[in-house]
This record gives structure tokens, sequence and C-alpha cells, in this order.
């Protein structure tokens, strides 16, 4: 891809696409709860690890690479998959909800985008509500 640091694609890889692919399997259950689970994140709590994630993107020249990643994972929220069915039935309170997961949903992407090079404490804060959610069963 032209203008792209050779060696550097936090996108196309095997774990994005493992990320990707049970977003698309997600139910209505895990949806909400992975909403309210980001929710329920205090704001500040928020903010540092995102601190975190600037830090790690400023040091080692990732800033385009995670502007990237969340690209898709926004693209993910707002336009979702239609591998589940009842994404295909067109219910936009449905759609409305998965948008509102958008936040969830980037947190958890540069979290798996960035693998190793967060502390624990802020891959956790990114990846809790998205390992609450698919931790649920319908």
């Amino acid at each position: 891809m032209w203008g792209r640091r050779r060696g550097v694609d936090l996108v196309d890889t095997e774990e994005m696409d493992a990320f990707f692919d049970k977003l698309d399997r997600m139910s209505q259950v895990q949806l909400l709860a992975l909403q309210v689970a980001w929710r329920s994140t205090s704001r500040q709590t928020h903010e540092d690890a995102w601190a975190s994630v600037r830090a790690v993107s400023d040091r080692e020249g990732l800033t385009e690479e995670i502007g990237r990643v969340r690209n898709r994972a926004l693209a993910w929220a707002t336009r979702g998959s239609n591998a589940a069915p009842w994404r295909g039935n067109a219910d936009f309170g449905w759609l409305e909800v998965e948008g509102e997961a958008g936040g969830a949903i980037v947190d958890a992407a540069v979290a798996v985008a960035l693998s190793g090079r967060l502390d624990a404490e802020t891959r956790d804060v990114l990846m809790g509500p998205m390992t609450c959610a698919f931790e649920l069963s319908d």
C-alpha cells in the first residue's frame, strides 16, 4: 500500500480478521452487554487508557495505522455484517445499538491491533467490555 511504512500493518492481520469474525457472530444480547459494559467504565479510566495508546503510537510512529484500525472498527459498527441473521432485518433500533457500541468496538480493535505493545492494565480496560460480552451466551 502506497505511503505506508513497510512492515507495519495493524489492520490486515490474522488477529484482526479473527476479531472481526467474532464481531460478525455477536448476538443481540452480547451487543447490548458490550454497550452497557463500555458505558460502565469510568471516563478517567478510559482517558488514561487512551493516553497510553497515544504514547505507544507516538513512540512507535503508529498514528496512521491506529487511525486505520479505528476506521475499520467504526465502519463495522455503522455498517455491521450480514453474517448474523438479525442484522439483515432492517431493524433500525439494532443498528442504533450497534452504532452506539462503536466506542467499545474501537477500543477492543485497537487493543487487538497493538497486542503486546500495551501494558496489561491498558489492554484490560480497552478489552474489558468485549471480554464481558463474549462471555455471554444466548
